[in-house]
């Protein structure tokens, strides 16, 4: 596979080692999307990374300097890994069920971690997060408590795990035979056994973003999210996420207070959180929450605008229990110019194996080109599942006005191929560019 990123000497390059690092060893136990910044924060710093899991091809691999197969979800080997492996701190990476886990093992550890396991299960969990929206007055749709409860009236309403993520087990239900299949998938799908059902709205939505530190939540950008749908599974998923939403200011004016008012009744002083929240019209509805980084790479618009390395900062916090936000090494090359929006465009495949990946390094040759980070790599069987498990990489880039996002878009299609067994295109086009409309 061609690499994701630029050779690039970086603004950064001018950040100076903290001394407080140097000979400290990391295990890390997610995060391939951004390995580059993983590794290159551990270079400049000092630092040994230890890579573990069971899927040998996952990308921390080929950053680590130590590797061990060792499953990440099981506390009792990770709990031994750490002692005879000397390990100083643990970035948990992006993975919900590995972070689950991992914070309660290394709260019994007394080891730096963002979050207790108590705070992650109340944020995790859809149904106790919409109960505590509407203790702190933060808007949400009307929920079910059974299928028995929904009239003919309520149709449609949708089915999803009250624990998944990533549209996994998403279904949109016109008619009860449909409300009975859907919530049968959820209910297969989630860890907990666990459904939801809601009241369907349009899915036009914008994601908030925070990071905090010392207790202080600090604002981190508000993108706008295009949905798209899988006419099989019915199912919606992003096909698009552009920084810095119009809607800014008026959504700030009208929740943030509130969103502080329950970040602090949880007691969370560290880490960073996304919250996804529908509007119709001039209506929001809070929908589920991240307390993580976002799996389209939010990390880069969020340094991009706000100069915030997110990655960096949780990587300290870490290895040292010190909060700190600023004074990090930025993530975005000097060769990217300042523009007004930021852009991140998934590629979708159609089902079938990738056997090559090609056009990555001519599009990382375009001037308003961040950065291409690869989700699949060759080998991986794409399935039919309707979910963001079919993207293959995610093109991130900068624009000023609706004709360069257009283009950009039309370019990246020219230049990626993913190739299929039978030497075919899997690239999937699931937005309309000629029925797009910017919010």
């Amino acid at each position: 596979m061609q690499p994701s990123f630029r050779m690039y000497k970086s603004r950064s390059d001018r950040y100076r080692m903290n001394q407080n690092l140097r000979g400290k060893r990391l295990l890390i136990l997610g995060g391939s999307l951004w390995k580059k910044a993983t590794k290159d924060f551990a270079e400049q710093n000092g630092i040994t990374l230890i890579a573990t899991g069971n899927d040998k091809r996952a990308g921390i691999f080929e950053i680590a300097d130590e590797k061990h197969y060792v499953n990440s979800i099981d506390p009792l080997e990770m709990k031994q890994l750490i002692a005879t492996s000397k390990i100083d701190g643990v970035y948990m990476g992006g993975s919900e069920t590995v972070i689950s886990q991992a914070s309660k093992y290394l709260n019994e550890l007394n080891m730096p971690c963002y979050c207790t396991h108590t705070q992650w299960k109340q944020l995790q969990d859809k149904g106790n997060f919409k109960e505590l929206c509407v203790r702190f007055g933060l808007p949400v749709v009307r929920k079910f408590n059974n299928i028995h409860e929904v009239g003919l009236h309520d149709f449609p309403v949708i089915t999803k795990p009250s624990d998944g993520c990533g549209s996994s087990g998403f279904s949109v239900c016109d008619n009860y035979e449909e409300l009975k299949i859907g919530y049968k998938l959820a209910e297969s799908l989630s860890p907990a056994g666990s459904v939801l059902i809601e009241k369907f709205v349009p899915n036009d939505s914008v994601v908030v973003f925070y990071t905090i530190s010392k207790g202080k939540i600090i604002f981190s950008g508000l993108e706008d999210k295009y949905s798209v749908r899988y006419p099989k599974q019915g199912s919606y998923v992003g096909g698009l996420f552009i920084f810095k939403s119009k809607r800014t200011n008026e959504f700030r004016q009208k929740f943030e207070q509130n969103i502080t008012k329950m970040i602090e009744f949880l007691g969370i002083t560290e880490g960073n959180f996304w919250i996804e929240v529908f509007h119709d019209g001039d209506e929001y509805y809070f929908n589920e929450v991240g307390f993580r980084y976002g799996g389209s790479c939010s990390i880069y618009p969020i340094n991009y605008f706000y100069g915030i390395n997110q990655v960096a900062s949780d990587i300290n916090f870490a290895l040292t229990g010190e909060s700190r936000i600023w004074g990090f090494n930025s993530l975005i090359p000097d060769t990217v110019p300042h523009k007004k929006y930021y852009a991140i465009y998934p590629i979708y495949c159609i089902p079938g194996k990738i056997t090559a990946i090609t056009g990555i390094n001519e599009l990382m040759h375009r001037k308003n080109m961040i950065n291409v980070p690869v989700i699949r790599d060759t080998g991986t069987i794409i399935s039919d599942t309707g979910t963001f498990s079919q993207v293959v990489a995610l093109a991130h880039f900068v624009y000023d006005s609706e004709l360069e996002l257009k283009s950009t878009i039309k370019f990246i299609h020219q230049a990626i191929k993913i190739i299929g067994e039978g030497g075919q295109d899997l690239v999937a086009k699931m937005l309309d560019l000629s029925t797009l409309r910017l919010k």
